[in-house]
């Protein structure tokens, strides 16, 4: 199944967050794991980082279901990207992990390069003056012509996009920001590099949507599968967990 796709799990943390489930889930993590976790300073982090890290194996056990969610390990990349170290599976599975204050979202494929990230919609952003440090200048100029409201959503349209791609592409900060442009508009998401960057825009593919009215989150497909991998949105993973 996740040869041909990319399997989408996402969760709010306030719609699942019932009495023990933060318990039960803790109990599906490692125990490096749990030691990260209660290095957080703040509840809601600790709280964020277990769904989200009891999420990604149960969506792994979800696509390889013979494998229980405690036995798979990861282990990182060059550039600090996680992949599954164990246990071999007859596909080999790829994910991509994101977590916003509030949501917890992961992808599941046979692709490596596919990415997700999150992020909470802030309405404090000032778009403008962070795009101009970090964005490619095409995104600043679309930014300058759109009115606030507008322009805040397009502003997170980008970031989002942005980190979706350097996680598909395993390149973490390495890459920076305004080394490539995205282009949205009804029609189409696409992307375009400086020249000195050895990528081809036409192989990728990529898909927004908001989670809740607080959120937004990309992906990215670098499949090259024509016409883009489907994607299948799955029920919340953890039901089982917090039962």
């Amino acid at each position: 199944m996740a040869d041909d796709r990319i399997e989408l799990f996402v969760g709010l943390i306030e719609t699942i967050d019932a009495p023990g489930a933060a318990d039960a889930c803790r109990c599906l993590l490692s125990a490096e794991e749990r030691v990260r976790a209660d290095r957080f300073m703040f509840e809601r982090h600790r709280r964020q980082y277990i769904f989200a890290h009891a999420m990604l194996r149960l969506a792994l056990s979800k696509v390889a279901p013979d494998v229980d969610p405690t036995d798979w390990s990861f282990a990182a990349g060059r550039y600090g990207r996680p992949f599954v170290a164990s246990p071999k599976t007859s596909t080999s599975l790829h994910f991509s992990l994101s977590h916003a204050d509030g949501c917890v979202a992961c992808v599941v494929s046979g692709h490596e390069a596919v990415g997700v990230d999150v992020e909470t919609v802030s309405r404090r952003v000032a778009p403008l003056s962070t795009a101009l440090r970090f964005f490619a200048p095409e995104e600043v100029e679309t930014l300058r012509g759109l009115p606030e409201p507008a322009a805040i959503e397009r502003f997170f349209d980008y970031w989002t996009l942005k980190e979706a791609y350097l996680k598909a592409r395993g390149f973490g900060l390495n890459l920076p920001l305004d080394a490539f442009a995205m282009q949205v508009s009804r029609e189409a998401i696409e992307i375009s590099f400086k020249p000195d960057i050895a990528d081809d825009p036409q192989g990728w593919r990529f898909q927004l949507c908001s989670p809740s009215p607080s959120h937004r989150l990309a992906i990215a497909d670098g499949s090259r599968a024509e016409g883009g991998l489907p994607i299948t949105r799955n029920a919340w993973p953890l039901q089982e967990a917090a039962e």
